[in-house]
């Protein structure tokens, strides 16, 4: 497993906002002659009609729900090999494209009605698809309860639900045998996220600050979490030095060797990054894109498993 002894120094520039959910739910009632109103991460309450027979899924994450409830598809984005399996059952169904450059046109082709996208990724595309009056569900996946809450959306979008509480049963049983299994006071943690150009910490609302949280590992950026948008917010070596964590993690996307280039330049003027604790026990991770950066979804048990094995070796490992 991939340890880095250095890091970055300089202050963080902006705090990076996220899309966090707006107690999106399933609402238990029906406009009057319609299949269901689903209320989706804009806060915008969906009315299907009738039950769906031609749903385009949109990001891989999603997709995995779909296929947890075998849910049939008209249309899929592109899944990429490195990132996830495709289910078989999805091989022969049409691709729209990737995640990040989903064709209008491809979508169109597919003539669905039900769109199912990614908060973050089609709210544009959410738009235009709604001028040719495809409802379109926007869904966020980031923290566990997101997972659960999607299985349930999932669930009734294919009138399936039964299917959905299975699912999530069977996935409650797996996080919390990890969780169960670990300190109720767990370590003290600084998770950064690093970049070529900046270091920033992650909060609870992020996919690794979540995953901690489940862990009961402390935080030492939770406090700043005010207002419940951001999942990140900038952070100097001075904070760090003065929280001195048990454990440091790093997440980090795109050129892990400009990464690493920085870090090794950065430190090299700032022997205070030698004097931590999480340092001086050699207790600073690389946390894997696949399961803190894009959201692991149905392998939440496999991410919990895979942090607490860092910070307790004797925990379950995926």
């Amino acid at each position: 497993m991939k340890k880095i002894y250095l890091l970055m120094v300089a202050i963080c520039l902006l705090v990076l906002t996220g899309c966090a959910p707006q107690n999106a739910a399933t609402q238990n009632r029906r406009a009057e002659g319609a299949y269901a109103v689903v209320t989706d991460d804009r806060g915008t309450a969906v009315t299907l009609a009738q039950q769906p027979q031609r749903v385009v899924v949109l990001s891989t994450s999603l997709l995995n729900f779909a296929a947890a409830v075998d849910g049939d598809l008209a249309g899929r984005a592109t899944v990429k090999a490195e990132d996830a399996s495709l289910p078989e059952k999805y091989q022969a169904v049409p691709d729209v494209g990737p995640v990040y450059n989903v064709s209008l046109e491809k979508v169109l082709a597919c003539q669905p009605d039900l769109v199912i996208a990614s908060a973050g990724h089609h709210e544009k595309l959410a738009a235009q698809l709604e001028e040719s009056h495809i409802p379109v569900l926007v869904l966020q996946t980031r923290t566990y309860d997101d997972v659960r809450r999607n299985l349930d959306i999932i669930g009734k979008v294919y009138g399936k639900e039964d299917a959905a509480r299975a699912k999530e049963d069977e996935l409650d049983r797996a996080v919390h045998a990890v969780t169960d299994a670990v300190p109720a006071q767990g370590k003290r943690v600084a998770i950064l996220h690093v970049t070529p150009s900046s270091v920033s910490a992650e909060l609870p609302s992020s996919i690794a600050g979540d995953i901690a949280a489940l862990l009961h590992l402390q935080n030492i950026a939770a406090d700043a979490a005010a207002d419940g948008q951001a999942t990140r917010i900038p952070y100097s070596m001075e904070s760090l030095v003065q929280a001195d964590p048990d454990v440091i993690f790093l997440t980090s996307m795109g050129s892990s060797d400009k990464i690493e280039k920085r870090i090794r330049q950065d430190i090299k003027g700032n022997p205070a990054w030698a004097s931590l604790t999480a340092v001086k026990a050699g207790r600073v991770y690389v946390l894997p894109e696949k399961y803190f950066l894009l959201n692991p979804g149905l392998a939440y048990p496999e991410a919990v498993a895979y942090m607490a094995h860092l910070v307790y070796p004797g925990a379950a490992h995926e």
